[in-house]
């Protein structure tokens, strides 16, 4: 901005005939209400004022003659200011209560309402009713909650003037809470999805791809900041300079969508609209009300999350976990900032954007108590003097105001979750958008549709990816998480002829852009050898099966039976994980092993069993649990180890003295088949000193899993013996005569052999009883476990309020859990848990 000398002139009109301009030269800015121009070279916020005086005037009916600016209260050493203030005439300005207060402010992200003290302050103080916030590119309108001194709630708009004179209408925009745009938002994109499906004739999953390309489309053009909203006039004044040569509007647009969303590999280069420029014109003219860079994320983001559901929750139903269970499991988990997060079958991302929201809130929070902290210790650095001017306040005020401006900007930053160029940004809540969200499924749909879900609630969809979630891929490889959330399929298989790289969502990545891109990310030497055992499982076309402990040379698995291991696999150290699976995994004596598996590698946090129609769908109805699991640390581990070969100690002599007493048992009558004409035979041979004999049992190898003793093996009889040469022609002849005896009571001595066997797998059997009963013992730890009767859904499926749950009571007894684990978990002080069903 060029420094000019002071006009001396005064315009004529309070603002200019170009749109959306003022008067200004050089630094110098024309102030209607103070009818003076006014240096504004350091006074950024000073211009956004005077463009909102210009839309309140234009825009919404008011008159300057009812308006004023700077006001402060009249009382107090530190009497709040308001940057605008109206009345509901020019005759009650300064005598009766304002109608509206407004604060500028020059912030580019999303307005944090406690920032705007000041003109909250002044709503209380003056008596108003209604403050609004604005800044460069968004405004919110916050109204006084009655009965409640200093609490607001946003509303949906700014009232105009002609409605302070309609009783009805003024109720009707005071009592418009924000939330209401959900449902306006939602109610939009059905009308989209009705539009698609009668002209085009498309079917659900179709119409939902077409929306939700219409939708990126129209946040590229909102996010870049330049347009404004997406609106049909944009299209007009793109189709002005189109040259005949050019692609038509809509399909020029989504070009440079994709283009803009190629990292994030939303679209294949072959992807189109396939829909009319004039459909296209309906659909842009039905959404274009709402301006996606403005729009609040809870808004979008759970509108569009609503929408979703009810187009397919019937047709794609297992691409979804109800909000109530996804809430609590996040909850329960209560991941941290800096923590990485990861769900391997993500579906629509409804684990992900909750442990965002989350983590999200924290900051906020956190960034909120910085900036108090901040504004208390500036304002005691500017107190008042004794006898200080008017003007002397005035500047002390300004100056108390501007640093704390300019340290609520810097805090603020930390709240960008990406760049203008929808890149990574090292903020806080970017940090938590880029590096710490992951996600695959092996679904396309559900992908673009977890990242779009992703961006609607605030970014963070940068991890997600359309691949196999038992394959690695980007920053998803084992040991890296901190958490992991998921549902994964239920009711499939993975079969052996499912292989490395035998498909696009089992492929390994080879393009060199890709390799560079994960190793700037630093993901380091843990990357490289994933990467590489992919590749070399690829070009040996392993079975995916094959990667995995618990599936390794099987035919086949339960999907998520196998992703119970990828899960684990994920995980650091003393990582948590919160997986949905059916009971029949919890209580299926077949699956067994799969307990003591999963027993030997985590700690069982807590048990929730879900009713019935939580997991519901017009194909079938599966009983569910979450589970909460804690992988070992590396103490744990060895003091699981501990635990084993203290119980193998204590317990092993006791069963071998067992096998020892059935081998004694059974020995002579297997050798002999109980014959007396066969022992006869052989007590000559043994004067003679050949001996048949029975030898003892061994310990055969342990299975892979689950963890038990090694299993006891018992060999047939053999001729043991040392015959000397004079009696060598003896033992021939009685040989022969014993093993002609011996053959017809060969089926009597292998039951025999049989018998003792199975005594042995009985005694093998109690033996590893014994051994998982005393390891639990001497490694006890109390578990968590509940069944709720209500959890947030009906059987119809439907979620929200007046839904019975019992899952936030839920949440309140765990946490009395954890805090009596941290305390010892002295028995005496167990907790009498609040949830009637918990166990």
């Amino acid at each position: 901005m060029r420094t000019t000398k002071k006009p001396a002139h005064k315009p004529s009109q309070p603002f200019p005939l170009a749109a959306d301009t003022l008067h200004q030269e050089g630094n110098w800015l024309w102030i209607p209400l103070r009818k003076e121009w006014r240096d504004v070279t350091n006074k950024p916020e000073e211009i956004v004022r005077q463009k909102f005086i210009r839309t309140l005037v234009e825009h919404y009916g008011y008159s300057l003659d009812q308006m004023d600016q700077e006001q402060r209260t009249q009382y107090g050493h530190r009497s709040p200011r308001a940057d605008i203030v109206i009345w509901q005439s020019a005759d009650e300005k300064h005598k009766k209560f304002p109608i509206l207060v407004i604060e500028c402010k020059t912030d580019t992200i999303e307005i944090q309402e406690r920032d705007y003290y000041q003109a909250a302050s002044y709503t209380v103080a003056s008596g108003c009713e209604i403050f609004i916030a604005t800044n460069l590119r968004h405004t919110a309108v916050f109204k006084l909650v009655a009965r409640m001194p200093g609490e607001f709630v946003a509303i949906n708009e700014i009232p105009k003037a002609t409605d302070w004179g309609d009783a009805k209408r003024l109720k009707e925009v005071l009592d418009s809470l924000r939330a209401f745009n959900r449902k306006e938002f939602q109610d939009l994109l059905f009308v989209c999805h009705s539009i698609l499906r009668d002209v085009h004739k498309m079917d659900p999953g179709r119409a939902f791809d077409t929306i939700s390309k219409i939708l990126f489309i129209k946040m590229y053009v909102e996010r870049s900041g330049q347009h404004g909203t997406f609106t049909t006039d944009y299209l007009d004044r793109r189709a002005a300079v189109r040259l005949p040569t050019d692609l038509a509007v809509h399909d020029g647009l989504f070009e440079q969508t994709k283009a803009f969303y190629r990292a994030d590999e939303l679209f294949t280069a072959t992807d189109k609209l396939d829909i009319s420029e004039e459909t296209f014109r309906r659909i842009v003219k039905q959404l274009e009300r709402f301006d996606l860079s403005k729009t609040g994320d809870d808004i979008k983001g759970l509108a569009f999350e609503k929408f979703l559901g009810t187009t397919f929750r019937g047709e794609l139903g297992q691409f979804f976990t109800p909000r109530p269970v996804v809430e609590f499991m996040v909850d329960l988990l209560n991941p941290q900032e800096g923590q990485l997060i990861c769900d391997p079958a993500s579906g629509s991302g409804g684990f992900l954007i909750r442990a965002f929201e989350h983590v999200r809130a924290q900051i906020v929070a956190d960034v909120q108590r910085q900036k108090d902290d901040a504004r208390a210790r500036i304002e005691a650095k500017y107190l008042p003097s004794e006898n200080e001017s008017d003007e002397q306040r005035d500047a002390r005020e300004d100056k108390t105001e501007r640093e704390i401006e300019q340290e609520f900007a810097r805090l603020n930053h930390q709240l960008l979750p990406s760049g203008d160029d929808n890149k990574p940004i090292d903020t806080r809540v970017g940090r938590l958008a880029w590096k710490c969200i992951y996600g695959t499924d092996a679904e396309p749909r559900a992908a673009r549709t977890a990242k779009m879900n992703m961006i609607m609630h605030g970014d963070g969809h940068g991890g997600i990816h359309y691949h196999d979630g038992l394959l690695d891929i980007n920053g998803i490889f084992n040991g890296r998480f901190d958490l992991v959330l998921t549902n994964p399929p239920f009711g499939s298989n993975v079969g052996n002829d499912q292989k490395v790289g035998g498909s696009d969502e089992t492929r390994v990545p080879t393009d060199e852009a890709y390799i560079t891109r994960c190793r700037e990310r630093g993901y380091g030497d843990a990357w490289e050898e994933s990467h590489q055992r992919l590749l070399d499982a690829a070009a040996a076309k392993t079975p995916i099966l094959d990667l995995f402990e618990i599936g390794k040379g099987k035919n086949n698995r339960p999907t998520e039976l196998i992703f119970v291991e990828r899960c684990l696999n994920l995980l650091k150290p003393g990582g948590r994980m919160g997986i949905v699976l059916p009971d029949g995994n919890l209580n299926n004596p077949s699956l067994a092993w799969l307990r003591r598996w999963a027993e030997g590698r985590a700690k069982l946090l807590a048990v929730v069993s879900l009713p019935e129609e939580t997991f519901k769908s017009s194909n079938a109805t599966v009983k569910a649990s979450l589970v909460f699991l804690r992988k070992f640390t590396d103490d744990e581990s060895i003091a699981w180890e501990a635990a084993w070969t203290q119980a193998h100690s204590e317990l092993d002599a006791d069963f071998d003295t067992q096998r020892t007493a059935q081998h004694l048992a059974y020995a002579s009558r297997i050798v002999s088949g109980e014959d007396a004409e066969v022992q006869r035979l052989l007590d000559e041979l043994a004067a003679l000193g050949l001996n048949r004999t029975l030898l003892p049992w061994q310990r055969g190898e342990a299975p892979a899993y689950p963890r038990t003793c090694r299993p006891t093996t018992q060999g047939k009889p053999v001729w043991l013996g040392d015959v000397a040469r004079e009696h060598k022609k003896a033992v021939v002849e009685f040989k022969k005569q014993a093993a002609a005896a011996l053959a017809g009571v060969q089926k009597h001595s292998d039951a025999l052999l049989s018998e003792l066997k199975s005594k042995y797998k009985s005694i093998d059997e109690a033996h590893s009883v014994a051994l998982w009963a005393r390891v639990r013992e001497l490694f006890d730890y109390p578990v968590f476990v509940a069944a709720p009767k209500t959890v947030g859904i009906t059987s119809t499926g439907e979620t929200g309020e007046g839904v019975a749950t019992e899952l936030p009571d839920l949440l309140k007894a765990y946490r009395e859990f954890e805090n009596w684990l941290a305390q010892g978990a002295q028995p005496e002080a167990t907790p009498n848990f609040p949830v009637p069903s918990a166990a």
